[in-house]
Formats: C-alpha cells, sequence, structure tokens
C-alpha cells in the first residue's frame, strides 16, 4: 500500500536518506512510517512538516475538525 508520505518523497525525488537527515528522525523509522507500518504522532508530524518545510496535510492524511458551538 502506497501511503502519502510515499508519494510525496517519490514526487520530490528524495530518498529516505534525505528525508531522515533533514528530519532528525531514523530510516527504519521512516521506513516503517512509509509502508503504513508505523504512525507518527500528532507532534512528531508536525516537526517533520516544519523540518521539510511543507504542510502536514502533503504527508499525511488530515482529518477536517468541525468545532461546533466553540
Amino acid at each position: 500500500m502506497e501511503t502519502q508520505f510515499h508519494t510525496w518523497r517519490q514526487k520530490n525525488r528524495l530518498a529516505l536518506e534525505d528525508i531522515a537527515d533533514l528530519t532528525g528522525f531514523s530510516i527504519s523509522m521512516l521506513s516503517r512510517v512509509e509502508r503504513g507500518e508505523r504512525n507518527l504522532s500528532p507532534k512528531a508530524k508536525v516537526l517533520m512538516a516544519k523540518r521539510l518545510g511543507v504542510r502536514i496535510r502533503d504527508l499525511f492524511p488530515v482529518e477536517e475538525c468541525h468545532l461546533d458551538g466553540v
């Protein structure tokens, strides 16, 4: 199964090693995230997107949040 992260990485012609260097996450962890075997915490997703200079939704599916009555 191809994940959104994998699609983004391939589109941008980056190796897992490149992503690891830019984010500080290990190659093995990134590989598991890419294969859908591991989920990142929301904080880790924000950190990864920030270090890559992209929106979180560029890397991961994001559900809409509706705050009724707030």
